[in-house]
């Protein structure tokens, strides 16, 4: 019996799990990091795709369950926990991935983004949230999620699933997300992802505005030594520009 409290669904089409698999191009050399185990559907075609599962789960019913389940398996650990709270780094893995609670999707990705070990990573999640992490410039779901995490990782929606798929079914469909993390400047990332919060703080605004908000009259030196039309709102400025801007603040200062 899956628990709402959790934001269980489980995913019981066995076609789509070996889809998930298969994109993910495992190798018997990888260790995953499993995110939500539940009963083991997915962890039964994981120990034949790779070196070692270690699935976390939440629910001490399932524990108990998979530890039975895999007691004969050397290659899987049980992780008797709470995904947000777990030490990624204490366990030798370099994949992740999961079939999330929806309620956690976007604390659960910046987790694995700050995870040194885990070089990519793919979760099942909302369609909605999918949309927005994927998002481009010019496009109403571009935003501070969709820049925070592109900074960081290149994500791509691999395919959509059916709610059908799910038991019991969400109320919407989801969508399997691959995220490959880039090897980028902490300095760069962490001052990009505070132009974009300054950026957003009110979408309605011009760029410009929301920058002399906060930058002053600095705001006017950001624009001509960068080019940008000081009519440009937050969503039109692609990544790019938003790393450029950030690259001229570090050599001002």
């Amino acid at each position: 019996m899956a628990k709402r409290k959790l934001g269980q669904h489980f995913l019981f089409d066995k076609n789509i799990l070996r889809k998930i698999v298969e994109t993910m191009d495992l190798t018997k050399k990888d260790n995953v990091l499993e995110i939500g185990a539940g009963r083991g559907t997915l962890t039964d075609i994981l120990v034949t795709h790779c070196r070692k599962v270690f699935a976390v789960e939440i629910d001490r019913w399932l524990v108990g369950f998979l530890k039975e389940k895999y007691t004969d398996f050397k290659n899987v650990e049980i992780i008797d926990m709470d995904i947000l709270k777990l030490e990624i780094e204490d366990y030798p893995v370099n994949i992740a991935l999961g079939n999330i609670p929806y309620y956690i999707t976007t604390p659960i990705i910046f987790k694995l983004l700050e995870a040194k070990n885990i070089k990519r990573f793919g979760l099942l999640m909302q369609k909605e949230v999918a949309e927005r992490v994927v998002a481009k410039e010019d496009n109403k779901s571009y935003g501070i999620l969709s820049l925070t995490i592109q900074v960081q990782a290149k994500p791509e929606i691999k395919f959509f699933v059916k709610k059908q798929c799910f038991s019991p079914p969400p109320k919407v469909d989801s969508a399997f997300v691959t995220f490959e993390k880039k090897e980028e400047d902490k300095k760069l990332v962490e001052r990009t992802i505070e132009i974009v919060n300054i950026a957003f703080s009110a979408r309605r605004k011009t760029l410009f505005n929301n920058f002399k908000k906060y930058y002053g009259d600095f705001a006017e030196e950001v624009f001509s030594n960068t080019g940008l039309d000081k009519k440009i709102r937050p969503e039109n400025v692609p990544l790019e520009i938003y790393k450029n801007i950030a690259k001229f603040l570090i050599e001002a200062k």
